[in-house]
């Protein structure tokens, strides 16, 4: 018997949620947090968020939020993946915003460890392995000591849910590469694309899971890393029969349309991960879910802050810039690549 592909079988996945999970939402407080990702990849944004004279880390210490998420990418893909990097970058990341950090790993920080550069390179699951040891198993900093109610996902800590007000957030570990399943130069091909099946599962479940508890909520948030939204028409849903020629993102996109427009209410995707950087609504038949790109990649130095106000039905999130504070912009242009566009899905 053939398998049927995984975004069939992975969306009638359920989890028990314990029905104390979450506070009642108060709806009448505008709900507020700072995004970042893909930064920093040079030296002088490198400066800019370490403490105490980096701009960007003094506008955030301005701002106190009650959370900061970085989406990963907390280095440039060709840099080396060694541990003093990686410790070095978990400590400032740590001091941003002290015990109120969510983070979510990047393709730069895993996936890409195996490419060809000046540096080592590495087994890409041996640099997983780590990741999950320095920020989330050890965690000495305490990334996430002070934000109240938050849990993460049984047998996958890297994804975490929380609630601040009326909104309900939880991040999902989904890097480029095509989710891990292409460029997999170093690993046993078996054992990382068992890993990127095992990642797709785990992201269905807990994207249910926080659609569950969210019933009484008046908004819900997801942050990944991945560029989810520029795809390739052409190559089909990923299957345990077609692994790696296929859409890596088809299945958790399809399970996002499907969850927002079941919950009709303001749904926010925030990644990273792409240069385009924006706010939008893209997929017209579904008005509620919206999408921001943030700020990084060289294009855009600096990071967002958010504030979701679920009664503004036209506009419920506002992002602006915590050194520009222009709102973010409508329209997601390429034009560094000379070919400016919308991106309309």
């Amino acid at each position: 018997m053939k398998w049927m592909p995984l975004f069939l079988f992975l969306i009638f996945l359920t989890s028990s949620v314990p029905a104390n999970d979450l506070t009642q939402p108060d709806a009448a407080t505008p709900t507020r947090f700072v995004v970042m990702g893909d930064m920093p990849y040079t030296d002088s944004e490198y400066a800019l968020l370490e403490q105490p004279d980096g701009a960007i880390a003094k506008a955030i210490k301005a701002l106190n939020p009650p959370v900061l998420i970085h989406l990963g990418d907390f280095k440039r893909g060709r840099l080396s993946c060694d541990d003093e990097r990686y410790k070095d970058h978990y400590r400032q990341i740590a001091n941003l915003n002290p015990h109120r950090t969510v983070y979510t790993p990047g393709d730069n920080d895993w996936t890409d460890c195996d490419r060809f550069t000046f540096f080592t390179r590495h087994d890409e699951l041996e640099r997983l392995t780590y990741l999950r040891q320095l920020f989330f198993h050890q965690d000495s900093y305490q990334l996430t000591k002070d934000i109240a109610g938050l849990v993460r996902q049984e047998g996958y800590i890297e994804n975490a849910r929380w609630q601040m007000g009326s909104v309900v957030l939880a991040t999902l570990h989904i890097p480029g590469t095509n989710n891990g399943r292409k460029e997999i130069l170093r690993s046993d091909t078996r054992d990382a694309l068992n890993e990127a099946d095992y990642r797709d599962q785990s992201n269905a479940e807990w994207l249910n899971q926080l659609f569950t508890v969210a019933k009484s909520a008046q908004a819900a948030v997801i942050a990944f890393h991945a560029d989810i939204f520029d795809f390739d028409y052409t190559k089909p849903v990923c299957t345990l029969e077609n692994r790696m020629e296929c859409d890596g993102y088809r299945m958790i996109r399809d399970l996002i349309k499907s969850k927002a427009t079941q919950f009709n209410k303001p749904v926010l995707v925030i990644h990273g991960d792409s240069t385009a950087y924006c706010l939008h609504q893209p997929y017209p038949e579904i008005p509620n879910l919206w999408r921001l790109n943030v700020p990084g990649d060289y294009i855009h130095t600096d990071v967002n802050q958010i504030l979701v106000n679920p009664k503004n039905r036209d506009m419920p999130f506002a992002v602006t810039g915590v050194l520009n504070p222009k709102p973010a912009p409508a329209v997601c242009s390429y034009s560094f690549l000379g070919n400016p566009f919308i991106l309309l899905f």
